[in-house]
């Protein structure tokens, strides 16, 4: 997952504050804080999120102590390309709304699936 994870944060095309990846819990996810606004949230810090339930989400912080708000999901599969997270997460920049409002259901957390052998290819 770290190596999923950093590939798409390096190509974001954005500054990158932080990436948080947890996957010490029930559900694994990851947090990434960029140094973009959505139009209409501009005063909100912008967060790229992903979980192995629902895949990769744009949220907004709203009160600077971990409460966010989902905007949409990329709804596109768990792991996608990191060229279409970023083109999430430019379209959803440029005013769009480029992905699902429902949070889709990919898998359920620590299912036996193709999932690991998926992300092995990220690894160094």
């Amino acid at each position: 997952m770290v190596g999923y994870a950093t590939s798409v944060a390096e190509n974001l095309g954005v500054d990158v504050f932080e990436i948080d990846i947890n996957l010490d819990v029930d559900l694994a996810t990851v947090i990434i804080l960029v140094d973009s606004q959505v139009p209409v949230f501009e005063e909100f810090p912008l967060l790229l999120t992903w979980d192995e339930v629902s895949g990769w989400a744009l949220r907004i912080d709203t009160d600077g102590c971990g409460g966010t708000a989902t905007l949409e999901f990329l709804g596109e599969d768990i792991l996608p390309e990191s060229a279409s997270v970023r083109e999430f997460l430019w379209d959803a920049v440029r005013g769009n709304s480029p992905g699902v409002l429902a949070s889709p259901a990919f898998r359920l957390p620590n299912a036996c699936d193709d999932m690991e052998q998926r992300l092995a290819r990220f690894c160094n």
